[in-house]
């Protein structure tokens, strides 16, 4: 097996067992008492030590090398799965400082491994292939809050059918990440001093982080608080929502296994991606003057495929213009670029939805429209095919 392919299958083990484990634990910590100010205080948790984590994951990948991080990654998400499994407050609250910081080393290390591996030279095509397998995998692995249901429908106890869960998902991933993630050999080298040494390209670092910060200063203004959107205008009830997001993951992912072939027939990634995108602008407003909520969440599910199926042609622009000893530190500021303003976001938006129920949405158009007129203004040679200026 290729290295490229352990990681595609790694890419889809792992989201898999992600999916599995995010469908139940909301009901978990609902049975375990937890109340919804502790799930969010919870979920701030998570957010920042996240971002903490992504800030040293960036220097580590540089430094010690993507591989090792990721390996290291996947090893703390089986312990945060298995403190799940305890279920006490300690364990509870453990496992998401466990998970925050698993998830910002994962969300470098990951995207960095796979640009780093023979066979990456391609990187459109590449990392959308790793993108399809991780929201294929995703997808299937939401369907896995159907297990304990089926489960207590047979006389197990609902509580001790998720803590099983767990417990399993927490001993799979190691047997199957270490056996596929130890053969891969990494190609880096180390950033030298003096001379040889290839200029840092924080011009071009910082474009990208505008760019990220304002697209995600949208996503947390509307996206990120859409189910409690669509509660206020709509009433509508909680419902079987791992089974459709399960099916928008899977449908995605599929999609993304052909974004490589309109990257070549379009005459690039960036502009691949901008072409698929953009009309997501448009969906936004028109989801502001839907009247029904069906009409409602098909044009949200069609907004969501288009912005993200092709962000892995993004991410593949975005590490081509990084030289590969800086792409550890470049993918750090990117992500921590999107998640800090995405948190901001949130916030905004409910006030902005206080004043006007449909104003997060307005605002979230016009700073994903902004965005798209920066990546032209910034990147010209690749979106209109223009020679750039000095």
């Amino acid at each position: 097996m290729k290295d490229l392919e352990r990681l595609y299958a790694l890419s889809f083990l792992a989201s898999l067992a992600m999916g599995a484990s995010f469908s139940i634990i909301a009901p978990y910590l609902r049975l375990l008492g937890f109340s919804p100010a502790e799930y969010g205080l919870l979920s701030a948790l998570l957010l920042f030590v996240g971002i903490l984590s992504t800030a040293f994951a960036g220097w580590a990948s540089d430094r010690v090398g993507a591989k090792q991080m990721l390996i290291a990654s996947l090893l703390l998400e089986s312990l945060s799965l298995l403190l799940l499994f305890f279920g006490s407050p300690l364990s509870i609250y453990a496992s998401y400082v466990v998970a925050g910081v698993a998830g910002g080393i994962s969300s470098v290390a990951g995207i960095v491994l796979a640009t780093r591996v023979r066979g990456a030279e391609q990187l459109e095509k590449a990392l959308p292939y790793v993108g399809a397998a991780t929201s294929i995998g995703g997808g299937i692995g939401l369907l896995g809050g159907w297990v304990p249901q089926i489960l207590s429908e047979r006389g197990w106890d609902i509580r001790e059918a998720y803590s099983l869960q767990f417990l399993l998902l927490s001993l799979l991933i190691p047997l199957f990440a270490l056996p596929l993630l130890m053969p891969v050999r990494e190609i880096r080298r180390p950033v030298q001093r003096g001379a040889g040494e290839e200029r840092a390209p924080w011009g071009i670092l910082a474009r990208l982080v505008l760019v990220n910060a304002l697209v995600s200063l949208g996503a947390g203004m509307s996206i990120h608080i859409i189910d409690y959107y669509f509660v206020m205008k709509f009433n509508v009830k909680s419902g079987e929502l791992g089974t459709v997001l399960g099916a928008q993951s899977i449908i995605m992912g599929l999609l993304m296994l052909l974004t490589p072939r309109v990257s070549v027939a379009v005459g690039g990634p960036l502009r691949a991606y901008i072409l698929i995108a953009s009309p997501s602008v448009l969906l936004l407003i028109a989801m502001a003057f839907a009247q029904s909520y069906y009409l409602a969440s098909i044009i949200y599910i069609v907004r969501t495929i288009l912005m993200n199926v092709a962000n892995p042609l993004y991410q593949a622009f975005e590490m081509s213009l990084i030289p590969r000893e800086y792409r550890g530190r470049g993918a750090s500021l990117i992500s921590i670029a999107w998640q800090l303003p995405a948190g901001v976001g949130r916030a905004v938006g409910g006030a902005l939805m206080g004043y006007h129920l449909e104003a997060p949405l307005f605002a979230t158009a016009a700073l994903y429209f902004t965005a798209f007129l920066l990546l032209a203004a910034f990147f010209p040679s690749q979106v209109l095919k223009t020679k750039e200026g000095p």
